[in-house]
């Protein structure tokens, strides 16, 4: 484990404290199922990059916090479960089959596809209400994931495409985010 791998995730790890304090708070409203498919396949992609020698130390600090959001969303009722999060499920189904029918590097690459599928309904959510996500915290994670990145030793599935697809999509979830503000709204004249 290097120093950007380390950074990256203890980072990440104290970055699940605050949101899940603000949504004890009711400070902050995040999508549980969003939360529980990332988890499940965050933990599908750790121990299958675990398997391979990779970069698997974010997505197991990912599926750690996911436990934690989950408990605190759960706690305060934020439970919003559509159509689209049972498709979405099918994601971890089918993460598990591929890595029955083909290994640890197929099961790498469709978790960190299913991970980017499963934001969805977060970046569904951010768009209809800016408010309720926090600002800071997905530009946060967007830069744990470039520095996990950074520490991939190769530019290898294992090494460094979870971060990277991560990074993607956390940033668009930033991006979104920063509607709230005044300076991203269209001025009458």
């Amino acid at each position: 484990m290097n120093t950007y791998q380390i950074v990256s995730t203890v980072g990440a790890l104290i970055l699940y404290i605050p949101l899940a304090l603000q949504i004890l708070q009711g400070k902050a409203r995040q999508n549980a199922a969003t939360f529980i498919l990332w988890g499940s396949l965050d933990a599908i992609a750790a121990v299958s990059i675990y398997i391979q020698g990779g970069n698997w130390h974010l997505p197991a600090a990912y599926t750690a916090g996911c436990a934690l959001i989950v408990v605190c969303l759960v706690i305060k009722g934020y439970i919003e479960w559509t159509p689209f999060e049972t498709k979405t499920t099918f994601l971890v189904v089918i993460c598990l089959v591929g890595w029955y029918l083909s290994g640890p590097y197929l099961a790498t690459i469709l978790s960190t596809a299913g991970v980017v599928i499963a934001g969805f309904p977060q970046i569904k959510d951010t768009w209809k209400r800016p408010e309720h996500t926090p600002t800071w915290l997905y530009p946060s994670y967007t830069v744990v994931n470039i520095i996990s990145t950074v520490g991939g030793s190769a530019w290898t599935v294992e090494e460094r495409l979870y971060p990277l697809c991560c990074a993607i999509m956390c940033g668009i979830v930033a991006i979104l985010s920063f509607r709230k503000f005044h300076f991203f709204k269209p001025h009458s004249a």
